[in-house]
């Protein structure tokens, strides 16, 4: 008998040779593993039929967010919006939400470049608000933002857009920016 290895991360691989309860086993493995990362069942599917599409979006200085794979799809967002969209669309790796203070001369100059007001202390007072301990403004814009993706696109299509807790509790966008 021949013998077939498919590549994995990490060196794994299976083999042909394999009895078949260790490669399924290895299989549920490999899915787990990609559902920690926050991979979803209906992205596993598309990955393993070949008809997986990176989503991809773009959020210009005018605060639209253009989603460019759905014909394409515009929504306004607020300054804190975009603020926020655009900071963890930076950081695939995710975004820890208790830890909001490590980005807050990012979010800063971000935020600077969204509004309007060149009053420094203004902007400063609000991305004080986003980092607060309680991280109500954090929650509360996350919230807008998938409201209105997915008042466009429905809750399925919304899914790669908008931003949500993964299983290892980072914060994180499927789509990709442009």
């Amino acid at each position: 008998m021949e013998n077939y290895n498919l590549a994995f991360p990490e060196g794994r691989c299976l083999s042909a040779n394999d009895d078949i309860s260790s490669i399924i086993k290895q299989i549920r493995e490999l899915l787990s593993e990609l559902r920690d990362r926050g991979i979803d069942d209906g992205d596993i599917i598309g990955l393993l039929s070949g008809k997986a599409k990176n989503a991809r979006v773009r959020l210009g200085p005018d605060r639209m967010l253009v989603l460019a794979d759905e014909n394409p799809i515009k929504i306004k967002l607020t300054p804190v919006e975009s603020t926020l969209y655009k900071l963890v669309l930076k950081y695939p790796d995710g975004i820890n939400a208790d830890e909001l203070w490590k980005y807050r001369e990012e979010l800063s100059d971000i935020y600077g470049n969204m509004t309007v007001y060149d009053d420094m202390e203004n902007i400063l007072n609000i991305i004080e608000n986003i980092c607060d301990e309680d991280k109500a403004a954090w929650y509360t814009n996350i919230s807008r933002i998938k409201r209105k993706i997915t008042g466009k696109l429905g809750k399925l299509s919304a899914e790669k857009y908008i931003i949500k807790r993964c299983n290892d509790g980072l914060y994180r966008i499927q789509a990709r920016a442009l």
